[in-house]
């Protein structure tokens, strides 16, 4: 099922990658201006790959195994009930769940450009980086020294709770705590 999904979601996204990038092959102008080159329409090109991997592949899975377990015994009526019965309401919601996946893709970037989440990670960092380095190099080798490698882990996961308390209470220039 899951290699399934993967296989869908990547055919689903290479077909439109596809479709996009050949846009001015198959809208050439008339006149012969120079056309800068296509842009890829990366909101669609994951809005397939989403509904592909996670809506379209495990239903057409469980259809299918359904259909050949108790589905009519002849090739030619199976394919009549898939095409007849099956893919039209499939279509449908496959061209609803795109329109809903490309409004929340396009809300999330609006959202995301809004919020300087680039600028305010890249200044967050460099003084997260040098508290990281205070923290962690001890966390890790008292974790080597004092304990069992079988409570490594444990402990590590430990460290990474006060790690993060730190964090985000805005310690290292991160956190909601910081910006305020």
């Amino acid at each position: 099922m899951i290699t399934s999904a993967v296989v869908s979601a990547f055919g689903s996204a290479l077909g439109s990658f596809l479709s996009s990038s050949n846009t001015n092959i198959t809208n050439k102008p008339s006149n012969n201006k120079r056309q800068s080159p296509s842009r890829i329409n990366w909101v669609d090109v994951f809005s397939y790959a989403i509904h592909g991997g996670i809506i379209n592949a495990p239903i057409c899975h469980y259809w299918f195994e359904w259909l050949a377990t108790n589905g009519p015994s002849s090739n030619t009526s199976s394919v009549l009930v898939d095409q007849l019965v099956v893919q039209p309401p499939l279509l449908v919601l496959m061209f609803v769940c795109l329109d809903v996946l490309r409004a929340n893709i396009r809300a999330s970037i609006g959202q995301f450009r809004e919020a300087n989440v680039v600028g305010k990670a890249l200044s967050a960092a460099g003084p997260a980086v040098v508290d990281s380095w205070r923290f962690w190099p001890f966390a890790v080798y008292f974790t080597f020294k004092y304990l069992k490698k079988k409570h490594y882990t444990v402990a590590l996961n430990l460290c990474s709770v006060a790690w993060t308390a730190y964090l985000a209470k805005g310690g290292g220039g991160g956190g909601d705590a910081a910006s305020d």
